[in-house]
């Protein structure tokens, strides 16, 4: 199958209407949100409490779960009408993911961990390591770094190492889950304006998922997940 790339840039980053999501077995809804649409390039700040829903309308929004009713569009493409292979290509040529814990390969040094999302993206294999190392280093990670194993940095380095692999695809959308939580404020900050400054030049919309009100100052965009989700419903 040929890998699902953009064709449309005219689509929303996300739109979806009478989105539901149940666990299996559950009788009410985790999510219910009547609507909801991020524009092409659109930053948003997106806050929430533990277990308010935000890590699920993430998983979905990544194409790791479908919802249960409801419409759910990332770049044009309905995520519920893709197979699960489909939506893992998807993913990789398209979005760009950066998960609460990293989900780096510790063994792998920050280099290699970049490069593997090539592999199943879609950047060509000819500038994959120029790009990669570029965007180590745009991320100030000096190269003497680049060749240390994952599980051997620190948890600062080892967050610019997974945004540096969430960008080596270009994606069209980026999506963060609670990337901050382990970093004191200075440091927090610093990462931020970092983060901004990568996607300066860059075509991407990002959804900033974090539990933390005061992250909403650097984003043009915010809002809270519960303005969003009526969830908790029979259903």
């Amino acid at each position: 199958m040929k890998t699902l790339t953009i064709s449309d840039s005219t689509a929303d980053a996300i739109s979806l209407s009478h989105l539901g999501y149940s666990y299996p077995g559950d009788q009410f809804a985790v999510l219910n949100i009547p609507a909801w649409r991020v524009e092409r390039n659109e930053r948003v700040f997106l806050q929430g409490e533990s277990g308010s829903g935000k890590s699920t309308l993430l998983s979905l929004l990544a194409g790791l779960s479908v919802p249960t009713q409801g419409s759910l569009q990332i770049l044009g493409y309905d995520i519920a009408n893709l197979t699960a292979r489909q939506r893992d290509r998807f993913r990789a040529a398209n979005l760009g993911v950066v998960f609460q814990q990293f989900n780096l390969i510790p063994y792998l040094s920050a280099l290699d961990n970049v490069l593997l999302a090539a592999r199943f993206g879609s950047a060509s294999n000819a500038g994959a390591r120029q790009r990669a190392t570029t965007l180590l280093e745009r991320m100030n990670l000096q190269s003497a770094l680049h060749h240390r194993p994952a599980s051997q940095m620190s948890i600062g380095q080892q967050q610019r190492v997974a945004i540096a692999r969430a960008l080596m695809n270009n994606p069209s959308l980026l999506l963060i889950d609670e990337p901050t939580s382990a970093l004191d404020h200075v440091n927090r900050d610093a990462f931020l304006a970092l983060l901004f400054d990568m996607l300066s030049d860059q075509e991407c919309a990002m959804v900033f998922v974090s539990h933390d009100p005061a992250l909403g100052a650097f984003f043009d965009s915010q809002i809270r997940i519960a303005e969003l989700n009526h969830g908790g419903i029979l259903i």
